[in-house]
């Protein structure tokens, strides 16, 4: 589990600029990515399954940092586990066996003697062992704390000088991470951890070859990094890369050997277009097998919804488009996503919280301001890897002290005015939007509507990397951000709840039972960690009461968590993708059909 002092930098931002990000992007983040769609009889493996994506950073999986370069990551490299067709259950993958021992902390991993990578050597697990070396001690690497912090894999720390003092690091070559035969790894953690397949999961920690560079000591490299990061990926996915304009495209081919039955595409490629209206312009001309209908030009009214499975994941129609007169096949998924309106408590006091709570209308705000793309929230822990699921998120959510569904004026007048503040001597708050059209329309509309209460509100717009930068030197007051699965447990979303404060959050909230019961739940969910029943029902105890605790301060208040949607003409064939997203979908399943 997460240590208290980590010994790698966070990745958490990552995590939350995915969640901000994704408000103007439900869409640009998931550009050109379908769901399901009728079987394409007529498919041929010649064709070419054509999307629209952003641009991307590497193809380097140690290093991946964004959800598009993640699509393509999950491409080109398979792990030890995977989230299958974006499920959020993990599965299997380069290896085709695993225990763990009785007290939890070691996980064997058999793996599968048919994998190879795409220049055809076996996967080892000496391949195992270099990959996650690189994935904790390259300086090319995003992804140390997912090994050392979230899964607690066991290693050594030495003390080096930074500019402000001393700092713990990761000392190389101690990652209790052993291959103890040809095809057997063995990790070792530090405690057990009910959600290490989870983590396991992630593309970012995908197997490739020992030695292939020389970023870790003891390794020359058989090419340079930059060879392989931007022009030579070798990878054990189902496809192998082909090419990578910088801003222009990019694509993979199939390969004709890997394991399985697929691919059933000869590769795929990505436009890479400037805007998400010039996304929209390529893919009505059918240039694109699926897409994405940015906001101006989706319209609600065109959706027909057909069917709704277990995991809540919508399918139906959409159209006809009016730019082409098609009707498309129409994909909608509950993301594992929450957005939230953050506060400073040292800044802004409870009352006030408590009014912004009281006059934000959830409902109303997916309905206006997101054009019914979501699903309310009444909790950080989205309602997929909520405890006892849907059904529990919505019995629990009927506590939700302040309304779902209405602006409670007189319930936010009685908390200010118990603060000495009502139209006559309003209290003054800055409130710090996303730079997004919808972030900027949800400020607007909390300012109109706290006016009539006793609160000033003044609305800012900033780009991401400007709130987290004021929220860390303590200059924010209220703030929009948003929090994305690392792996599918609450533990990943309430941890932002540990008070008082972290590098990436910026509550400082402490000194109150709220925040006090807050800090003791979350030292149960730590020393509960184990996959064990008694366990599991010590967790989710304590995530309720996280919830409850925070519902009590209003430090995160929860407004939304955003669907995922998939457009794509009838010629294209695409299983479901699940709640861990289209990044994490390996698109060895498509079919394209005749596109006449």
């Amino acid at each position: 589990m997460r240590p208290n002092e980590p010994a790698t930098p966070s990745s958490t931002s990552r995590r939350a600029f995915l969640g901000t990000a994704g408000s103007v992007a439900v869409g640009v983040g998931l550009a050109g990515c379908s769901g399901s769609a009728p079987t394409a009889d007529d498919s041929d493996r010649d064709r070419t399954f054509q999307m629209v994506g952003e641009p991307i950073q590497t193809l380097d999986p140690a290093a991946t940092n964004d959800s598009a370069t993640t699509t393509v990551i999950t491409q080109l490299f398979d792990g030890l586990v995977h989230y299958p067709k974006g499920n959020i259950g993990p599965e299997l993958l380069l290896a085709d066996d695993h225990s763990v021992s009785d007290d939890g902390t070691v996980h064997t991993f058999e793996l599968d003697p048919e994998a190879t990578f795409a220049d055809g050597r076996p996967v080892r697990a000496d391949d195992v062992v270099y990959s996650f070396e690189r994935a904790v001690a390259s300086e090319h690497s995003a992804s140390a704390s997912k090994l050392l912090d979230v899964l607690g894999v066991e290693h050594r720390t030495e003390t080096v000088e930074t500019e402000d003092g001393s700092a713990e690091r990761y000392e190389p070559g101690t990652l209790g991470v052993e291959a103890i035969a040809d095809r057997t790894v063995e990790i070792r953690l530090s405690e057990p951890f009910h959600a290490a397949m989870g983590v396991l999961a992630y593309p970012s920690l995908s197997v490739v070859p020992e030695g292939i560079v020389g970023d870790v000591e003891g390794y020359d490299g058989e090419m340079s990094y930059s060879e392989f990061a931007t022009e030579n990926p070798v990878g054990a996915g189902p496809f192998e890369f082909e090419t990578w304009t910088k801003d222009v495209e990019y694509a993979v081919s199939a390969r004709d050997d890997y394991r399985g039955d697929g691919p059933y595409v000869d590769g795929i490629r990505w436009e890479v277009t400037s805007t998400p209206s010039a996304e929209y312009t390529y893919a009505i001309n059918k240039n694109a097998d699926a897409f994405w209908i940015p906001s101006g030009k989706f319209d609600p009214n065109l959706v027909s919804i057909e069917t709704t499975d277990e995991k809540g994941r919508k399918v139906g129609t959409y159209g006809p488009l009016p730019e082409n007169g098609e009707t498309v096949q129409y994909h909608q998924i509950p993301q594992t996503w929450t957005f939230y309106l953050g506060f400073n408590a040292e800044r802004v006091a409870k009352p006030v919280r408590r009014a912004v709570a009281y006059v934000l209308n959830q409902q109303m705000q997916v309905e206006k301001v997101h054009e019914g793309r979501g699903e309310r929230a009444a909790h950080l822990t989205p309602p997929n890897v909520y405890p006892g699921g849907n059904s529990a998120y919505q019995s629990d959510a009927e506590e939700y002290p302040y309304g779902l569904d209405e602006s409670r004026f007189e319930a936010a007048r009685d908390a200010l005015a118990d603060a000495g503040h009502g139209p006559d001597d309003p209290a003054e708050v800055t409130l710090t939007v996303y730079d997004a059209a919808a972030w900027f329309e949800t400020g607007k509309l909390l300012r109109d509507k706290l006016a009539r209460v006793g609160v000033d509100l003044s609305v800012e717009r900033a780009p991401f990397p400007t709130i987290a930068e004021r929220g860390r030197n303590g200059k924010l007051e209220a703030f929009s951000y948003g929090w994305v699965m690392e792996y599918p447990a609450p533990d990943s979303f309430l941890e932002i709840l540990y008070p008082p404060s972290s590098d990436e959050q910026f509550f400082n909230w402490g000194g109150t039972p709220a925040a006090d019961r807050a800090k003791q739940a979350w030292e149960r969910v730590l020393s509960h960690s184990s996959a064990s029943e008694a366990d599991r029902q010590a967790r989710v105890e304590a995530y309720r009461q996280m919830e409850t605790a925070n519902w009590e301060d209003v430090v995160a208040l929860p407004v939304y968590h955003p669907v995922g949607e998939g457009f794509y003409y009838d010629w294209v064939d695409v299983p479901k993708t699940g709640a861990a997203g289209f990044s994490m979908h390996k698109y060895d399943d498509v079919r394209v059909g005749s596109r006449d």
